[in-house]
């Protein structure tokens, strides 16, 4: 016969097998952390929102993300070239001597020079530049022979590679000009350079090697960096270095994470402990409720771990403020132990079961709605925080009875705090609700008035502005191409993307001729399609080279005489062979070859005059002949506004679900258990509008929160007058003010959104739910 005091046969077996569970989680963390299995990421693109109906503007997005991710750029400059010389000598020198995997490019001998003149030196007769190809198009053969002759005699040109007879309007120099335009960088002394007015710059660019995202390896990169800059201010004291890259951001973010996972855990830890000794008058009970969020965060991770593959570090970073939440349970038990002799621990634990189950499922629900984003991270710690407070609470449910011993006194502290409910003002027909109504009236109003709405994307970046700064300064100097808007070619075939290229640069050069862009850099530039080749070929051939043409009237005019000679046969500059070659690497990323059904490419912008332009260019988009205009940064700006949208009729489906669930266990007084959160989240909204704090997506998403632990509130109340309920709430709210308001401490302006919406929320629900739930 068993006890009717004790645990059942099947609550041992129970307490049995989660206890195994919890041992294989062990082990599996000890193998994750430990072992060095362990993958975490710090890619923001997995925070991002996914287009499911957009997967080529995505595989575009993520291919150029890609080739950049390694990447960091520096510019080591000084007033005087031969300073930024010596500087960018001893930065690249501590580079190399430094032993880490920082593959360093620099330096440009002769030979690789000639490599990339000698690879289109075969190619010469039929690569023409936009204004010589209008220029044979348009001038008469005895006007491009004058020029000729002229270009001969004048001091200062154009480089011309090869002998004027077989060339005479250095058309292959004047094509290899254009291609140099599209850069500022220059070799300059056999390495790679840049000015801009009084300064001179050292270009050094560096490629992390191995994983793009790896913690360690951002960790070992910025000492190393730090270094490097030290050693150019000490060999030219007037030198100044400009770094930029995505594995810098990164790094940064991968740091601050860090920071924040110990700052808000350990914070966190540290409230609660203090609370739950003063509450309890010990230290065991306060050591087995944070083995039970030991517990649950080990469950998560392990689990996290196996179904995603990897961690990302803002999930952990949410995570440690699941201890202000799964701390509950363990609280809720102890609360209700107070004043009852060890050997009563079961029979109250049965009678409080079925509101822990009712508590735990409201809370899930709101942590399971995350899931219901766009954004596979906030997926990721959707399943982490289920699984988490699962784990913390079948912990609680299971193992800490075993564990528990002793009896449980009331202290001063916990009768007082339990007491408080009693002093609690009544809603009901009297002046201070009347007033209390006004008052909230007041605020909704003044809020909602106040409220705006800010859904872009670049708000949430949380860099420094020191390396903004440098970022843009680089993106300055260099005219680089930047990966947020840019047009997505595709086609059939390779040749055909390459036309439908150069339809779209012919297209976009007057906005180019106006000044509203600096221009375009496309694949088609350096390898152009087979037909245009072909047809600058026949065109050179007809103007310049046939009898009659330039090059006869040409040599006439100097007395000499040239005889035309038909080009050899056409041998057209391949895709192929261009991506082969080392002239390709600083464009191969923009190639994306096999793509879907056919093939694919990125042209991109360089040099955008503003958000005013973006209508213009796309504009110029013509999807049906296989050219898209992608703003990424819009797109995901307007996917955060339509699911911020969305999210918001999820809180309102949730309130129903809630209520619905309430209605079985308190019937018509569920209301009151639900309209306290219901208060709390519309004014929470009023005050964050107030103090210019704009809606957003990561606003509703905390909001859902606070229905599910607010409603926690508002169960215990309502389903027991004991003050010991009113500890339990107290001591839950403090932890999650705790955990959540540490999180609007956060450097990222998500989860600094997140936390000061959870900070007012649940600090008005804890105020709010004990005037509507009843007493006696």
């Amino acid at each position: 016969m068993t006890d009717k005091q004790g645990p059942g046969r099947l609550r041992r077996w129970l307490a049995a097998a989660w206890l195994a569970v919890l041992l294989a989680v062990a082990g599996h963390n000890g193998w994750l952390w430990l072992g060095g299995h362990v993958r975490l990421e710090t890619d923001i693109l997995a925070m991002l929102p996914q287009n499911r109906q957009d997967q080529a503007a995505q595989d575009a997005t993520r291919q150029l993300a890609d080739s950049a991710a390694r990447r960091i750029v520096a510019l080591v400059g000084a007033p005087d070239w031969a300073d930024a010389r010596r500087a960018g000598d001893a930065y690249a020198a501590s580079i190399r001597a430094s032993g880490k995997p920082l593959a360093l490019r620099y330096q440009v001998d002769e030979r690789q020079s000639n490599r990339w003149l000698d690879f289109y030196a075969a190619y010469r007769s039929q690569l023409l530049g936009d204004d010589a190809r209008r220029q044979l198009q348009q001038a008469a053969p005895a006007a491009l022979a004058e020029q000729a002759v002229a270009a001969l005699f004048q001091p200062v040109g154009m480089p011309r590679l090869g002998r004027w007879q077989d060339d005479p309007l250095n058309l292959y120099g004047r094509w290899l000009g254009e291609r140099a335009a599209q850069s500022r960088v220059r070799v300059r002394d056999d390495r790679l350079s840049l000015s801009d007015g009084n300064m001179q710059y050292a270009l050094i660019m560096l490629e992390q090697q191995g994983p793009a995202f790896s913690v360690s390896a951002q960790q070992a990169m910025l000492p190393i960096l730090q270094n490097a800059e030290a050693a150019a201010r000490s060999a030219a004291p007037r030198a100044q270095v400009i770094q930029g890259g995505v594995p810098l951001f990164a790094a940064f973010a991968a740091g601050e994470a860090e920071r924040e996972v110990h700052t808000i855990g350990i914070g966190s830890l540290l409230g609660i402990l203090l609370l739950t000794v003063l509450a309890f008058s010990g230290i065991r009970p306060r050591i087995l409720v944070t083995l039970s969020i030991v517990a649950g965060l080990g469950f998560a991770i392990s689990l996290t771990s196996l179904l995603f593959g990897k961690l990302h570090l803002i999930t952990l970073v949410f995570g440690a403020s699941l201890i202000g939440v799964a701390e509950n349970y363990g609280n809720n038990y102890y609360a209700y132990r107070l004043g009852k002799p060890a050997g009563e621990r079961w029979a109250m634990l049965r009678g409080q079961q079925s509101t822990m189950w009712l508590a735990f499922a409201t809370t899930a629900i709101g942590y399971a709605l995350l899931a219901l984003a766009p954004f596979p991270g906030l997926r990721q710690m959707a399943v982490f925080s289920v699984t988490g407070l699962f784990g913390a609470f079948v912990s609680v449910l299971c193992c800490l009875p075993f564990a528990d011993r002793g009896d449980m006194p009331f202290n001063r502290f916990s009768r007082a705090l339990g007491g408080w409910r009693l002093r609690w003002p009544r809603w009901g027909r009297n002046r201070f609700s009347l007033l209390l109504g006004l008052a909230m009236a007041a605020v909704l109003l003044a809020g909602f008035a106040a409220l705006q709405t800010n859904d872009d994307i670049r708000a949430l970046q949380n860099a420094p502005q020191s390396l903004l700064q440098d970022q843009r300064r680089i993106g300055e100097l260099m005219e680089m191409a930047g990966p947020a808007q840019f047009y997505l070619v595709s086609g059939d075939s390779a040749e055909q993307v390459l036309q439908r290229e150069e339809a779209l640069k012919a297209r976009l050069a007057p906005l180019i001729a106006a000044g509203k862009l600096k221009g375009v850099q496309a694949v088609s530039d350096w390898a152009p399609s087979q037909a245009r080749q072909l047809a600058d070929r026949r065109l050179l051939q007809r103007v310049v080279l046939q009898p009659g043409g330039v090059l006869e009237q040409a040599s006439a005019r100097l007395g000499q005489h040239a005889a035309a000679a038909p080009l050899s046969d056409f041998r057209p500059l391949t895709l192929e062979a261009w991506l082969a070659a080392p002239v390709s690497e600083p464009l191969r990323a923009q190639w994306l070859g096999r793509f879907g059904q056919g093939y694919a490419s990125v042209v991109m912008l360089r040099g955008l005059a503003g958000p005013a332009m973006l209508p213009s260019l796309e504009r110029q988009a013509s999807p049906a002949a296989g050219v898209r205009f992608i703003d990424k940064a819009g797109e995901i700006s307007g996917l955060m506004r339509h699911y911020r949208q969305l999210m918001s009729w999820v809180i309102a489906a949730s309130y129903l679900l809630v209520l619905a669930m309430l209605w079985r266990r308190f019937g018509r007084r569920a209301w009151r258990a639900l309209l306290p959160t219901l208060l709390a989240s519309l004014l929470t909204v009023a005050l964050l509008a107030l103090l210019g704090q704009a809606l957003q997506l990561f606003t509703i998403l905390a909001l859902l929160l606070i229905l599910g632990m607010g409603v926690d509130y508002g169960v215990f109340l309502l389903a027991d007058s004991d003050p010991r309920a009113f500890l339990s709430v107290t001591l839950a709210a403090a932890g999650t003010l705790l955990a959540f308001g540490l999180l609007a401490l956060s450097s990222t302006p998500a989860l600094t959104a997140f936390g000061l919406t959870m900070l007012l929320g649940i600090g008005l629900c804890w105020l709010l739910n004990p005037l509507f739930t009843q007493k006696t």
